[in-house]
């Protein structure tokens, strides 16, 4: 019997044991903004605009981003939304949104916004807009079937911060004045 079990873990080790040794993938840049911001062996300059935030249980700030490559004389412009969550480990994440995806999100945000009472015919429910960087914004139904909102960054080790219904069109009208700046110095 011990010799049966001990072939067991000897296999177990040849299968599986490949997978604890080898290093961790980066993960692929999701966004024109992070490919292009990865570049190597040419100069790319970042300018960053004024940072607008709001806050809850957490915070969610805006702000303009646009990358030139002075080799190539090439931009990317979107912005920068950072999802900070409150509480004692305080953590945050950053996620990028290319220009072309600006209009579709306000679009989802607008849409989740006007439930204003549960769609289905369950007990609860969640609308959920996702971005290609890995910003979701969702809107669901808490105790007492208050709509409450989250918006969460990233995919590994994501941070939430939770907004009230008046946040989250705060947050929308933020994301609307990033996109006039960015289309003001086009």
């Amino acid at each position: 019997m011990k010799k049966i079990i001990l072939s067991f873990i000897i296999l177990g080790l040849l299968v599986f044991g490949n997978g604890y040794t080898q290093t961790a993938k980066p993960e692929e840049p999701k966004t024109k903004l992070e490919i292009f911001e990865k570049q190597t062996g040419t100069v790319v300059i970042k300018g960053i605009g004024t940072e607008s935030s709001v806050s809850g249980l957490g915070s969610v700030s805006v702000k303009c981003i646009e990358l030139t490559n002075i080799s190539i004389d090439a931009r990317q412009r979107g912005i920068a939304v950072d999802v900070k969550e409150s509480g004692r480990l305080d953590r945050s994440n950053r996620t990028f949104i290319d220009y072309d995806e600006i209009e579709p999100l306000l679009k989802g945000i607008d849409y989740i916004s006007n439930i204003t009472s549960n769609p289905t015919k369950l007990a609860g429910f969640e609308a959920t807009y996702s971005t290609k960087g890995d910003l979701t914004i969702t809107v669901f139904s808490g105790t007492a079937g208050k709509i409450s909102a989250a918006v969460t960054s990233g995919y590994i080790g994501r941070t939430t911060a939770f907004l009230s219904t008046t946040q989250l069109s705060q947050l929308r009208s933020l994301i609307a004045q990033a996109k006039q700046k960015l289309d003001e110095i086009k």
